[in-house]
């Protein structure tokens, strides 16, 4: 699952021109990003830019896990695998998504998450999805938290990206959690985001 294309180098690297010099983006907390080993970058969500300034944020390359309806759109499945996108089906759990996710961790690559699973209101953020805990939980891979602010109208003002320190969920590694426990799991999650858009 190597994401070193030459592809994805010159797209991160023309972003990043983008947001530094178009946009004029505020970006603190590069220096949190571990320089290797697994790794799960978890961020809010409130815009279609996201993923590319999430993916210009960091400096390591990044496999996304993305809706499947975005790989139906013409001209753009292509793309997305090329750069090594993860489908998922959010109606139901896909276990064929999670096994990709994990396949990416244990190759000490770079995972990227929206762990609401949809877009939330600027400010407010929703639950964390099941999904993401269970990814975290099994791979024990440290979480990146990364909050985003003003991506909705990036020309109109001025991006704010903040990279958070990493943590794990170690108090929950290695025994069955009931729903309620997979909540709360979830929860800190969210809670480590929701410091960073304060």
């Amino acid at each position: 699952m190597k994401n070193t294309n030459r592809t994805y180098s010159l797209v991160h690297f023309l972003f990043n021109v983008f947001f530094k010099f178009g946009t004029a983006w505020e970006l603190e907390g590069r220096d949190n990003i571990p320089e290797k080993g697994p790794l799960i970058v978890a961020s809010n969500h409130i815009s279609n830019w996201d993923p590319l300034v999430v993916g210009s944020a960091l400096t390591r390359p990044i496999h996304f896990v993305a809706k499947k309806e975005l790989f139906k759109v013409p001209g753009f499945k292509g793309i997305l695998n090329h750069l090594g996108t993860i489908s998922v089906d959010r109606g139901r759990p896909d276990r064929r998504a999670i096994r990709q996710a994990l396949n990416v961790l244990d190759s000490e690559e770079v995972l990227g998450v929206f762990p609401e699973g949809t877009r939330s209101k600027p400010g407010k953020l929703r639950r964390a999805k099941l999904g993401i805990v269970m990814i975290a939980l099994r791979s024990k891979a440290p979480i990146l938290p990364l909050g985003l602010t003003n991506t909705i109208k990036p020309f109109r003002k001025k991006i704010k990206v903040k990279i958070g320190q990493s943590f794990t969920l170690e108090e929950y590694y290695d025994r069955k959690l009931d729903k309620a426990e997979m909540k709360e799991a979830g929860a800190e999650i969210m809670d480590e985001i929701g410091q960073l858009i304060e």
